[in-house]
């Protein structure tokens, strides 16, 4: 099983991870030129690269031989099709000839890449909604966890668009926009004061884009990659707060691993127009204290579903 399972994610994954780090890099270093800005992008897993030894690899391969004994870690090709969804567009049901199709072909051409964008997007916020999983991770309503559970399926979604080539550039950068402009309304929703607003922005996104960057370096090695995977979460998401056999923390890597080999396996067709939901991933479903949201957080869910509404009225 734990065999079989990697090899759905050693084809190509070391050159994607060189494509990957090739796309952040221009928002790696945007605005300040700072090294700082630099450094930190890349510190956690450059220490944590620099500390592996002969011993150490075989240690990792221990480890992510019995994080893959699970059969959850892994999602068959043929199990992919599961997960596709119909996400008709009303315009697309319209004859050729109607007056708002033709319109809408020369005033929006770019309409069916913001709709894919706008699909990634809800299927980031479904995830940060859903408190059955965030219970079963040990993801609390901090603004931290809250930022990387929200860029850890965004590093998803933008792995499979670097496989697509130059003709999904274009979305993957809307895909991180989408994901500064979250950034942006939870901190406004915090409150935070004007004047080390852009500042705070700029720290969230440089370590953000960090835990992407070592993300990707855990791709160069499919022979440890489950065990880099869980060593970047215990350093990114948990901060190294947890014990490294955290509970919540192994589940959480065994889905990050479920849900790379469902965007491995997607039909480009599907992936592209994002009609498909995350694979399913079993969690405690019994009684449990609801999970009490700050004030920003629950403010920007009242927003969320307001929207959400509107939009399907539209």
């Amino acid at each position: 099983m734990a065999c079989r399972a990697y090899g759905c994610f050693s084809r190509g994954l070391a050159a994607t991870a060189v494509r990957s780090a090739a796309r952040l890099k221009p928002w790696l270093l945007a605005g300040q030129e700072s090294s700082n800005v630099r450094s930190r992008a890349f510190s956690t897993d450059g220490q944590f690269e620099k500390q592996i030894m002969p011993e150490d690899v075989l240690h990792l391969r221990a480890m992510s031989m019995t994080i893959m004994q699970d059969p959850i870690c892994e999602l068959r090709p043929e199990e992919a099709s599961r997960y596709i969804v119909d996400c008709p567009d009303p315009l697309s049901e319209m004859p050729v000839w109607h007056p708002r199709r033709l319109a809408t072909q020369i005033t929006d051409p770019f309409r069916d890449r913001k709709l894919s964008v706008n699909r990634y997007h809800k299927l980031i916020l479904e995830r940060l909604d859903n408190e059955p999983l965030l219970a079963a991770f040990g993801i609390d309503n901090s603004f931290n966890m809250q930022a990387y559970f929200m860029i850890l399926h965004a590093w998803l979604l933008h792995q499979r668009l670097v496989l697509e080539g130059s003709k999904a550039k274009k979305q993957d950068e809307d895909l991180f926009e989408t994901c500064w402009t979250l950034t942006r309304n939870w901190l406004l929703l915090k409150k935070t004061p004007e004047y080390r607003f852009d500042a705070e922005l700029q720290n969230v996104q440089e370590y953000m884009l960090g835990a992407c960057v070592a993300m990707d370096r855990a791709l160069e090695r499919p022979d440890i990659l489950p065990a880099r995977v869980q060593q970047c979460l215990w350093n990114n998401m948990y901060s190294g707060s947890v014990k490294k056999d955290h509970k919540g923390l192994l589940r959480l890597t065994k889905y990050m691993l479920r849900q790379l080999g469902l965007m491995l396996a997607l039909d480009a067709d599907c992936f592209l127009s994002g009609k498909f939901v995350w694979a399913d991933f079993p969690v405690h479903d019994g009684p449990r204290k609801p999970l009490a949201l700050p004030a920003w957080r629950e403010k920007f869910k009242e927003q969320a579903e307001e929207f959400r509404r509107l939009d399907e009225e539209s």
